[in-house]
């Protein structure tokens, strides 16, 4: 059995700290998620930020009353859902099958009333018309002259959804019902790689939270690159823990051609090279590894050569290459770029994985921080290989999505550590979530904090 299967399936008495702390409890969970998603609307009332300010009333309310009501729930009332390890072995299919429509129809949903994300999917949309109604080759017809990618993309999104589109039509609802696929698929593939680390609680925990992100859901149903990327980006992540258990160039090759996948739609995809030579070591084959990282270097240079003869070969080398360049050295020689990090780390990004997931998340932390095992380090590995880059470079919030499946298998694991909490905390952060985005649905924002 390869190392990285776990040994025993985690426990619910394993916890990050003592027992004799008391304060760790459900009650005490519970109350501290409302108080921070309070808090964040009071924030927003107080610096102004919500166009649609009268919203907030309605959401402090809303959020008030499901803090009381799941405070008080006893945890038997919600018996019926199946979260111990073997319902869930009985019931799996019907599980994921019933969890996957009603959270495909709540896309769907969104998808028919969120705004339109002005520039990127907006940019997207365009080319993606254009390849639905004149072809492929269309797309590379004056490549430079599109704003959204001539200056900073490779083609596979609009080629994506504009082969997709002349099945369902040139329309915004049929690009963002393409994403709502890659979505679901992202979903998917997280209770996948949860089960493989861990075990079929953690994994359901884990895709549930998932969707519990507001910023899975916004981006989620809008036709943009992001969740395509995720997507692919976790595919890779899946089927590297499937070489490593028995290795193969067949699987080998599956692995390269997701990752070249994900490359072909946005260049952060590059992320992932060194999760997957982590993934390998911490499997416990260092040479292995070294290997693996010399191989992936020379693949990605021809990748590269070939991405920059065909960024030459339509007239728009020289605008990638300033972009990149310039995205590169953001952060760290550019007060702008410090701004933009200083946003994302104490605004949009919290409100992106949502203020009343960040108690999941520390806990989840400290537990794996704890326990210190080989797959708790795959998951550290994948929040690594993302964040770290993006705070050196350009830490858009957006950005950071393909490590929100590993955030979410954290969060699974923290909320496992209040006993008797688990459906009450997993059905309050999804409710939150719910609220959350009524407010983002037609989100504009009206006032900046730090960046002008």
């Amino acid at each position: 059995m390869s190392d990285l299967a776990p040994a025993t399936p985690t426990q619910p008495g394993e916890r990050p700290f003592p027992r004799h702390i008391r304060w760790l409890t459900a009650g005490s969970l519970l109350a501290l998620m409302t108080l921070l998603q309070l808090g964040w609307l009071a924030a927003i009332w107080l610096t102004g930020a919500a166009a649609a300010a009268y919203k907030l009333l309605p959401l402090v309310v809303t959020t008030v009353g499901l803090g009381i009501i799941f405070y008080l729930l006893p945890e038997r009332f919600l018996g019926w859902l199946p979260l111990d390890e073997d319902r869930l072995a009985r019931s799996e299919t019907r599980v994921l099958l019933l969890a996957g429509l009603l959270l495909g129809v709540a896309l769907l949903i969104f998808a028919h009333q969120q705004r339109v994300w002005t520039f990127d999917e907006e940019g997207n949309l365009i080319a993606s018309y254009s390849v639905a109604r004149n072809g492929v080759l269309s797309l590379f017809e004056h490549y430079d002259r599109r704003p959204w990618l001539g200056k900073q993309h490779p083609p596979l999104a609009p080629i994506i959804y504009g082969t997709a589109m002349r099945l369902l039509g040139t329309t915004q609802l049929a690009g963002r019902v393409v994403t709502a696929v890659f979505t679901l698929g992202t979903g998917w593939l997280t209770y996948l790689i949860g089960r493989r680390l861990f075990n079929r609680t953690t994994a359901l925990l884990g895709a549930l939270l998932l969707f519990s992100f507001p910023l899975v859901f916004r981006l989620g149903a809008a036709a943009m690159v992001e969740m395509p990327l995720t997507f692919f980006f976790t595919l890779t992540v899946w089927l590297t823990l499937r070489v490593v258990e028995r290795p193969s160039w067949q699987r080998w090759l599956l692995v390269g051609l997701a990752a070249v996948a994900g490359l072909l739609l946005k260049y952060t995809m590059v992320f992932v090279v060194p999760l997957v030579v982590g993934i390998v070591a911490v499997h416990g084959s260092k040479k292995q590894a070294l290997r693996l990282a010399g191989v992936g270097l020379l693949l990605a240079a021809a990748l590269g050569v070939g991405l920059l003869f065909l960024a030459s070969r339509v007239d728009v080398l020289q605008q990638q290459l300033a972009t990149v360049w310039e995205y590169a050295g953001l952060v760290l020689t550019n007060e702008y770029g410090r701004r933009v990090l200083f946003e994302t780390v104490t605004n949009r990004l919290p409100s992106a994985l949502g203020v009343y997931n960040l108690p999941l998340l520390a806990l989840g932390g400290l537990f794996i921080i704890n326990r210190r095992r080989p797959v708790d380090w795959v998951v550290l590995l994948w929040l690594l290989s993302v964040w770290l880059p993006l705070f050196l470079t350009l830490p858009d919030h957006r950005y950071f999505l393909p490590s929100f499946p590993a955030a979410a298998l954290l969060s699974a694991l923290g909320l496992q550590q209040v006993g008797q909490g688990t459906a009450r905390g997993l059905l309050l952060s999804l409710l939150l979530a719910a609220s959350t985005l009524y407010l983002y649905v037609d989100w504009v924002r009206s006032a900046e904090l730090y960046v002008r």
